[in-house]
């Protein structure tokens, strides 16, 4: 398990170098969430997404997750002649510790769409969705992470572009 961790740490590190930051924020809706956007750099429609945030789950009375996401844009349709809209969708990986007991565990893999549109001065609101499926790791056992299908629900996030 630790050598996972560190090869997903040197991974994101790698990313992160080549990569120039491009919008920070936060988000509303099915979890509250700080969310950091890096473009790759030398590619105009590949972004990596990191997002930390509080999810409140049905089963559980929450967690605190961080996900990653590697995302492409789909599409970039011409609605407007003012700002830019862009279709985006990514796999990713998530992580997450549970509130009700600090020593669940979980980790799971993510899928996050979105739309977005970025207006001609600094700023970007998107509604996205971030489903997960996975596993807890609580009381020593392993069970279904049913709390990352609470991702169906549409995150409204306001981010800052520099």
């Amino acid at each position: 398990m630790k050598r996972i961790i560190l090869i997903i740490a040197v991974m994101l590190t790698a990313v992160a170098a080549n990569a120039q930051v491009r919008a920070v924020g936060i988000g509303l809706g099915g979890a509250e969430t700080v969310s950091l956007q890096h473009y790759i750099y030398g590619q105009d429609n590949t972004f990596f997404q990191l997002d930390l945030g509080y999810h409140t789950g049905v089963p559980s009375s929450g967690s605190l997750r961080l996900t990653a996401t590697y995302n492409m844009i789909l599409w970039s349709p011409e609605w407007t002649w003012i700002g830019d809209w862009n279709l985006y969708a990514g796999p990713g990986l998530q992580f997450g510790s549970g509130f009700s007991s600090m020593k669940s565990f979980s980790v799971g893999l993510t899928a996050q769409a979105g739309l977005e549109y970025l207006f001609d001065f600094p700023l970007q609101l998107s509604v996205e969705l971030r489903p997960s499926f996975g596993l807890l790791l609580s009381e020593s056992r392993f069970k279904y992470d049913v709390d990352g299908l609470m991702g169906f629900i549409p995150v409204i996030s306001a981010r800052y572009r520099f």
